[in-house]
């Protein structure tokens, strides 16, 4: 069915070629509607050297310039947006923004003005999600407020945030919707067996089961808590497993997780790569994709690895709850519980086969749930209201 929906304008403080989860999920999802011939222009605050407006793979990008730090950017952002979408108001259909941190009060009140649907992508992990954060502070509260009266639409992209909000009284005003994240299932596709094994080698390994572990180097993410487990199970087994584990990103925990490796004496067992422009390599070289968080979203990572036809080993938190099968396509465990992540690596260590299973059933899910095109679709169904 052709979709009313001509142009839609995204929203987002950083976007492309800046790179975190939400800039990621904005360009794939802002390529995905151009190939479905819909115009899409993204505005941004502009940073360091790159250009006031370009063009990349159909997406067109408009960076404002921002003054100052902190509140004084945020604020020259939110008015250069309000302006913007109440005169261009002829060129666009619907606009989506991307995480409700203060332009997103701005995008909704001219929209409202305009008479376009708003929708925000809301981010975060239970515990760190964006309603729990704005709950913290008077203005965040009057936001929130705000979102109750003008009513735009939330996409919830977690499952157990979603439930608490729709069951939480206090939330019982917002417009919410549970959505998910994409990936580009064409892009990132299980290697065969022969490009398995050139993979690994290309990435310095031999034939090990290969953990990898791609994101932010950051606490919540517990891979240096990771780390120590995978030394005391080294140190539990009687014969030396063949496994190996692939640390790719940056972060604030990246020292401390270097030190970590060099006191536990684990270099020839632990790989901690640096961040890497193109992940695919990686993802094609892993058998189990680990994902350790104490509290998650829905890891576009996550997705990439699934798309790839790896295993997953993840928290049982967040998104990951949503995704994996459990015991069909991953092993989910409490991200406190030494022990049980200690059954699930064991699992694969004695059973080399399991990770191929699961990672088969990972691949049917990204493409059957996850394809970034059907979520462009069904997103073109919200934007138009039709569902």
């Amino acid at each position: 069915m052709e979709s009313d929906i001509k142009s839609v304008l995204m929203i987002s403080q950083t976007f492309y070629p800046v790179l975190g989860g939400t800039e990621k999920q904005a360009f794939e999802l802002s390529k995905a509607l151009v190939k479905k011939g819909v115009k899409v222009t993204v505005i941004t605050r502009r940073t360091g050297a790159l250009a006031a407006r370009e063009i990349i793979d159909g997406v067109k990008i408009e960076r404002f310039k921002t003054f100052g730090a902190g509140v004084l950017d945020s604020f020259v952002f939110m008015l250069k947006t309000f302006f913007y979408m109440l005169a261009k108001r002829a060129e666009y259909d619907a606009a989506h923004v991307h995480l409700a941190s203060s332009h997103a009060v701005a995008a909704v009140f001219a929209g409202r003005l305009a008479g376009k649907k708003i929708v925000i992508k809301l981010g975060g992990g239970r515990g760190v999600d964006e309603i729990t954060l704005s709950r913290g502070t008077f203005l965040g509260r009057l936001k929130l407020r705000f979102f109750s009266l003008a009513g735009p639409e939330l996409l919830v992209m977690n499952g157990g945030v979603y439930e608490w909000l729709k069951n939480s009284r206090e939330f019982s005003g917002l417009k919410l919707r549970q959505f998910r994240n994409g990936v580009d299932t064409g892009k990132y596709t299980p290697p065969l067996y022969h490009e398995k094994i050139s993979a690994k080698t290309a990435v310095g390994l031999g034939n090990d089961i290969v953990f990898l572990f791609v994101g932010r180097l950051v606490p919540e993410k517990r891979i240096r808590e990771f780390v120590e487990l995978w030394a005391e199970l080294l140190a539990e087994e009687q014969a030396k497993p063949k496994i190996h584990l692939m640390i790719v990103g940056e972060g604030p925990e990246g020292k401390n997780l270097a030190s970590a490796i060099a006191n536990l004496e684990l270099g020839s067992s632990v790989t901690l790569a640096g961040p890497k422009d193109d992940l695919l390599p990686y993802y094609r070289a892993a058998d189990v994709f680990i994902l350790p968080s104490i509290s998650e979203g829905l890891s576009n990572s996550m997705l990439e690895a699934m798309s790839c036809g790896v295993a997953i080993m993840a928290s049982r938190v967040g998104g990951a709850k949503d995704a994996v099968i459990e015991g069909e396509s991953g092993c989910l465990f409490d991200p406190l519980n030494r022990q049980e992540i200690k059954q699930c690596l064991r699992r694969h260590i004695a059973d080399r086969s399991l990770s191929v299973k699961m990672g088969e059933r990972a691949r049917l899910t990204a493409v059957e749930q996850y394809s970034m095109a059907r979520v462009a679709a069904e997103m073109l169904e919200i934007y138009a209201g039709n569902c």
